[in-house]
C-alpha cells in the first residue's frame, strides 16, 4: 500500500476505530494491546482509549490485595496509541515496525484501577524517515495519570527481522 492515510482511513468508522481496527494496525497480540478505541486519529494528534480489564492476570500479582495497573504498562498503552500518529504518516505502514527507543521525562501522577478507562492524548513532536519524538498524556477522567515523552525508531520489517537471531 502506496499510502498509509488511506489504508488506516479505511479501517476507520463513524466513531473512529475499534479495537479490531487497532489490532489491523498495530502488530499485538489481544493480551499486550492497551488501546480499544481510537477517537481521533489526525498527522500530528491522537486521542484514545483503554478501559483496565477487572481480570488482567498482572492486576492479581500487583499489588496483592490492591491492584493497579503497572506504571510500565500505562506507558505501553501511550507509546501504543501515539505510534499510531506515526503510522499514520508512514508511506507503508504495513512493511515498517515502529519500535521504542527512550521515554523521557516520564511521570506517573496517580494510580490507574480496574474498571476505570484511560484515556491518552498524544501529539506529534517532529518526524523523518528514520525516527519520531512525541509526546503524551494518560487521563482517567480529569485526573492525570501520566505523561512522558517518547522517541520511536521506524524500520522496515524485513530488515527488522534478517537482523534479529534465529
Amino acid at each position: 500500500m502506496a499510502d498509509g492515510r488511506a489504508w488506516i482511513d479505511a479501517l476507520r468508522s463513524e466513531g473512529g476505530f475499534d479495537r479490531a481496527a487497532v489490532r489491523r494496525i498495530l502488530p499485538y497480540g489481544p493480551d499486550f494491546l492497551f488501546v480499544d478505541h481510537v477517537d481521533r486519529l489526525t498527522e500530528s494528534q491522537v486521542e484514545a482509549r483503554f478501559r483496565v480489564p477487572d481480570d488482567a492476570p498482572y492486576l492479581s500479582s500487583h499489588f496483592i490485595d490492591l491492584p493497579i495497573m503497572p506504571g510500565a504498562l500505562i506507558a505501553e498503552g501511550l507509546a501504543q496509541a501515539a505510534s499510531l500518529i506515526v503510522r499514520y504518516n508512514l508511506p507503508n505502514p504495513e512493511r515498517q515496525s515502529v519500535l521504542g527507543l527512550e521515554v523521557k521525562r516520564a511521570r506517573f501522577l496517580s494510580p490507574a484501577l480496574p474498571g476505570e478507562m484511560l484515556s491518552y492524548r498524544a501529539r506529534l513532536g517532529a518526524m523523518n524517515r528514520r525516527a519520531a519524538r512525541l509526546e503524551g498524556q494518560t487521563h482517567v477522567g480529569d485526573r492525570l495519570v501520566c505523561r512522558a515523552n517518547l522517541t520511536v525508531a521506524i524500520l522496515d520489517r524485513e530488515r527488522l527481522r534478517e537482523l534479529l537471531p534465529g
